[in-house]
């Protein structure tokens, strides 16, 4: 499975819809899935610059979104 991850020249669509954002509906907020996480780090195992740019983008994108601090933090500390 690893060796076909990185062999990825840039990020499947099945891997997008994975990783989006969340939503809480008893707190109401938006949380990073478990499972997102563990994509993002296989797919961060990739060499190819379209997909590590994809990966960079969406590290990007999720703190500026309303999540918690604790989820900016782990997202931070798996993938960096």
């Amino acid at each position: 499975m690893i060796e076909r991850i990185r062999e990825y020249d840039e990020v499947p669509v099945r891997y997008k819809a994975r990783l989006s954002l969340r939503m809480d509906a008893v707190a109401g907020r938006l949380y990073v899935d478990m499972r997102g996480l563990l994509t993002a780090r296989l797919l961060a195992l990739s060499s190819h610059a379209a997909v590590t740019k994809w990966i960079r983008d969406w590290i990007a994108e999720v703190p500026r979104s309303k999540v918690s601090a604790f989820d900016k933090q782990l997202i931070v500390r798996l993938l960096y």
